[in-house]
């Protein structure tokens, strides 16, 4: 059963965030290599603070005029920031950070990393600080609603659902990808689409569901060793991208880029999709587990995807952004909104 929320307001303990930022490559060795697959690099940065719980990012959200950052990390936290962009257009960097715990459902801050896994990010709206933020967490396997809009980052949540209706997951390999499918409807009405990394349906593939409020519907994610699903995103039409890894002694990182239709997206289905772009530690790669999306101005679509540096002082923590051309897509409704002011962070200054 479910645990009531405290009567009282909880008091706020976000603050702001010093964070720095410096320019990186998608080849280290050639700055006119832009190419990934079928998107193209349109910037890239690697973030540092000297916050302790800076870091462990593993769920991204970004506003659909490109301007808003919000993140959940693996150790409990929110993190907010400003984006900034270069007179092209391109990525630059990130101000006006805030970090917070996220809160239980007593309103307490979670302060136990095998409570607060945080690793999947879904949110409704345009602006993901003025809408609802789901969150599916490991090892103790769940997924809570928090309602930014009315109460940033102090927002008690409401259980969406528990392993119960999920069945056994692994400790480590839990729902690490969340999106929202359309119509937005927000609630417990609202319905999610959940990948596993690592949970094993009966043929064999990775274990997904359809979530609205205690219904709970199963699929599955075919399995592509040697990546794993990390995280996903809607794209504008309402297909998806699903952000996969992987990881060797030998080889190091890799990362993939897979398009999944959404009239694929159904009980009972096995999700397979089409692999857009994958890449090794060539280019400039960790542990990546963030992705979001937004609309471009002519029906292109911005993708942006942040690694989890596992407070690995020999790991990076990277926010990439990557541009996919209109045509790979099927027909899209118009964007909402798109960004028309880049910002540099010498302006910001």
């Amino acid at each position: 059963m479910a645990e009531a929320a405290d009567a009282t307001s909880p008091v706020s303990l976000s603050k702001a965030l010093t964070v720095t930022s410096e320019p990186v490559r998608w080849n280290a060795e050639d700055r006119n290599d832009v190419i990934a697959g079928e998107l193209e690099y349109a910037g890239g940065i690697v973030v540092a603070s000297d916050e302790k719980d800076f870091g462990g990012w593993s769920g991204i959200a970004v506003s659909a005029d490109g301007a808003t950052l919000l993140a959940v990390s693996d150790i409990g936290k929110w993190l907010s920031a400003q984006i900034l962009y270069d007179e092209k257009g391109r990525l630059s960097g990130l101000v006006d950070a805030h970090i917070a715990p996220l809160r239980n459902l007593r309103g307490k801050p979670i302060t136990d990393k095998i409570v607060g896994d945080a690793e999947g990010l879904a949110v409704t709206g345009p602006d993901p600080l003025k809408g609802e933020a789901y969150v599916s967490f490991e090892r103790h396997h769940r997924i809570w609603r928090y309602d930014l809009g009315k109460d940033g980052f102090d927002a008690v949540p409401t259980q969406t659902v528990t392993e119960r209706r999920l069945g056994q997951l692994p400790a480590n390999g839990g729902i690490e990808a969340l999106a929202t499918l359309l119509p937005e409807t927000g609630g417990d009405n609202q319905r999610l689409l959940a990948l596993s990394e690592d949970g094993r349906a009966p043929n064999g593939n990775r274990k997904a569901f359809l979530v609205e409020g205690k219904k709970v519907e199963r699929l599955s994610n075919k399995l592509d060793s040697p990546f794993s699903p990390t995280d996903i995103a809607r794209l504008p039409n309402g297909d998806f991208l699903v952000l996969e890894r992987s990881f060797s002694l030998l080889a190091g990182p890799g990362m993939s880029l897979r398009l999944i239709r959404a009239d694929n997206v159904k009980p009972g289905a096995v999700l397979e999709g089409r692999v857009l772009a994958r890449a090794n530690n060539t280019r400039t790669i960790d542990n990546m587990e963030g992705l979001a999306v937004r609309a471009g101005p002519k029906g292109d679509v911005f993708v942006y995807v942040m690694s989890d540096d596992n407070f690995n002082t020999l790991q990076h923590t990277y926010l990439m952004m990557f541009r996919l051309k209109a045509e790979t897509l099927s027909p899209t409704a118009p964007p909402e909104s798109v960004l028309t002011l880049p910002h540099s962070p010498t302006e910001a200054e």
